[in-house]
């Protein structure tokens, strides 16, 4: 059968991670710019998420790479990087969004593709009308709704990465997608039934991957 190692595993990662760290932290040349060719485009995607205005949003993912050098010094490698670094960004977006939580990125920003109107208006139409839909639904859920659609479909996060990043119960992770599920089904059942649905389907499942 063969030892079963297919290649680098989660520990490989979690080393590799923390010799970055390492890395940062001794003041190596070129290695916090290799941090942030790895994790920028990603973090300025989840800011944009919580951050509408663009010129805020680069304020925002500035501030939070900031933090993380200046931190990077606790960062053990007791999980991957990337849940810290998620962790870290969810909470200062967090904090910028204590007082007034502003409007998300159009959804058809975050997940549609591109459609060429010129070519095919009608479909272009059905498009923006079926992202607007997703877009209110999502902003009919709570903040804490939000935040986990946001980490585990949008971002891909697993559930015990959401729960690291969010500092709550894997169980509350679980829970909060099957109830936000729920809701969007309920609101977009004139529009996608079949999907919506699945993703419910799938928020009640284990999805670790």
């Amino acid at each position: 059968m063969g030892n079963g190692r297919t290649g680098p595993g989660k520990g490989d990662s979690v080393r590799d991670d923390l010799r970055l760290a390492r890395r940062i932290q001794q003041g190596e040349p070129h290695a916090f710019e290799e941090f942030v060719d790895s994790y920028g485009a990603r973090i300025h995607g989840l800011v944009r998420r919580y951050v509408v205005n663009p010129s805020d949003a680069e304020d925002m993912t500035q501030e939070i790479f900031v933090h993380l050098y200046r931190n990077m010094g606790t960062f053990r490698g007791d999980s991957l990087l990337s849940t810290w670094v998620y962790r870290v960004a969810v909470n200062l977006c967090l904090k910028h969004c204590q007082r007034a939580r502003p409007e998300s990125l159009p959804y058809e920003e975050q997940t549609l593709p591109a459609t060429n109107w010129q070519a095919d208006p009608a479909q272009a139409a059905a498009k923006r009308e079926l992202s607007e839909q997703v877009h209110n639904a999502l902003e009919q859920l709570s903040p804490q709704h939000q935040d986990v659609v946001i980490l585990h479909e949008l971002h891909g996060l697993t559930y015990q990465e959401c729960a690291q990043a969010l500092e709550i119960p894997i169980g509350t992770v679980k829970s909060r997608l099957f109830n936000a599920f729920r809701r969007l089904q309920a609101s977009l059942s004139a529009y996608v039934q079949g999907e919506a649905g699945a993703l419910c389907v799938d928020a009640a499942g284990e999805k670790t991957s």
